[in-house]
C-alpha cells in the first residue's frame, strides 16, 4: 500500500476518466489512466458497472492508498455520497442513491474510502495546485462543455461557485455558456444542423456562422466576467472542458473585451486539460 497514491476519478456527462494521481507532486503515474464512453441514460446498475470497471482498471496499475476521490457533476450530495442529479440528460437513474455505497459494493476490495467534490471545483484545485494560475491568490475557474461549470480559488483554496444558475441577460449563465448554446445558436445562423460542439470544432472551416457564433460566446463571456470581477476582484481566470480546445476562436476577442473594460487580468487556458480534475480531485484528500 502506498499512502501517497491516491485514485482520482473524473466523471462526465458522456464518459469516465480515473488514474492514480501522486498527491506529493501532482504526477499521473505511467499507465494507470483509463477513459471509456458511459451510457448516462441507463439504469443504475449499468452505470455502475461502468464506472467499476474503470476504476479497477487504474486500481491494479500500481499499490495505492485506497483513498478514491471523484470530481462529481453537481448537483450532488457530496458529503454524503446522494446523486440530485435529475432532468438533465444524463443519470437520472441514480436520482435519490447512495452513490457510495453502490460504488463499494462493487469494488473487489471494500477498504476503499470514497469522497465526491464539486467537478469544476476538482478542476481549479488542480489548475492552481500544479498549474499556472498557482501564482494568484484569488482566481475564478470555468469549464465549458455540456454545462456551465465554476469554481472559485482563495489562498489555494477552492469553492464551488454555482454561477450555472447566476442570472444573466434574462437567463442565468449556462443558456450562454453551454454547449447547448453553440449547437443550438449556430444551427440558428447558419440554417445548417450540427450535433454537437464536437463537430463544430472539427469544422472550423464552416465559415462566417462559426466565427459569428464564436465572437458572441467572446461578448457574453466579457460582459459576464466584468459583472463578476466588480464583486470578486479576481486575479487571473482558467477555462477549461471541451469548448475550451477551441480558444484560438474567441480567446483574443475575449482578452480584447476585458482590456476595454480596464480589467487586465490574465485568462489562461487549462494546463492540464482532462487531468486537471483527476489531480484536484486526488489533491482534495490531503
Amino acid at each position: 500500500m502506498s499512502d501517497n497514491i491516491v485514485l482520482g476519478v473524473d466523471i462526465g456527462g458522456s464518459h469516465i476518466t480515473a488514474a492514480l494521481v501522486d498527491i506529493t507532486n501532482g504526477r499521473i503515474l505511467e499507465d494507470s489512466t483509463h477513459r471509456e464512453k458511459v451510457d448516462s441514460l441507463a439504469d443504475a446498475g449499468q452505470i455502475i458497472q461502468s464506472w467499476i470497471a474503470v476504476m479497477s482498471k487504474s486500481l491494479q496499475s500500481a499499490p495505492n492508498s485506497r483513498k478514491i476521490a471523484i470530481a462529481m457533476p453537481g448537483p450532488f450530495d457530496y458529503e454524503n455520497g446522494i446523486s440530485l442529479i435529475k432532468g438533465v440528460g444524463k443519470y437520472d437513474a441514480l436520482y435519490g442513491m447512495n452513490v457510495r455505497t453502490l460504488l463499494l459494493s462493487q469494488l473487489l476490495d471494500n477498504e476503499h474510502e470514497i469522497s465526491f467534490v464539486n467537478d469544476a471545483a476538482c478542476f481549479l484545485q488542480g489548475e492552481i495546485s500544479y498549474g499556472p494560475a498557482a501564482a494568484y491568490q484569488e482566481v475564478v475557474g470555468f469549464t465549458l462543455g455540456t454545462g456551465f461549470g465554476s469554481a472559485i480559488g482563495q489562498g489555494g483554496h477552492v469553492f464551488d461557485a454555482d454561477f450555472w444558475c447566476h442570472p444573466f441577460m434574462g437567463g442565468i449563465c449556462e443558456d450562454f455558456f453551454s454547449s447547448r448554446w453553440f449547437v443550438s445558436t449556430y444551427n440558428n445562423y447558419s440554417g445548417l444542423k450540427v450535433n454537437n460542439v464536437r463537430e463544430l470544432i472539427l469544422n472550423v472551416d464552416l465559415g462566417g456562422p462559426l466565427l459569428q457564433v464564436f465572437d458572441e460566446f467572446s461578448m457574453n463571456m466579457g460582459i459576464f466576467l466584468t459583472q463578476l470581477y466588480k464583486k470578486y476582484k479576481f486575479e487571473c481566470v482558467v477555462l477549461g472542458g471541451n469548448i475550451s480546445n477551441a480558444s484560438t476562436l474567441f480567446l483574443p476577442q475575449l482578452k480584447y473585451y476585458l482590456q476595454t473594460m480596464a480589467i487586465s487580468v490574465p485568462v489562461y487556458i487549462s494546463s492540464k486539460g482532462e487531468n486537471a480534475a483527476l489531480i484536484g480531485a486526488a489533491c482534495s484528500v490531503l
